[in-house]
């Protein structure tokens, strides 16, 4: 039997570190404009749409996770 860790696999790792940067280089520099306007960022979402961030692909993939780690780790 394999013993229970909640310890982050590659993929896991590289999730995080691709909605990190995702966040840090496109949302982050643009947050305090859209949140002035009170408007939906409907570029950012459409960015994290090109790079595949916001589908139902990657949606469906964080929550095949048998951990359940990947969806809350991206939602993070």
């Amino acid at each position: 039997m394999a013993d229970f860790s909640l310890d982050l696999n590659e993929d896991q790792l590289q999730i995080q570190k691709w909605v990190h940067d995702f966040a840090e280089d496109v949302v982050r520099p643009a947050a305090h404009e859209w949140d002035e306007r009170e408007e939906t960022p409907w570029p950012i979402i459409q960015e994290a749409a090109n790079i595949g961030l916001y589908s139902w692909e990657f949606v469906a993939n964080a929550f095949a996770d048998p951990t359940g780690i990947t969806f809350a780790l991206a939602m993070e």
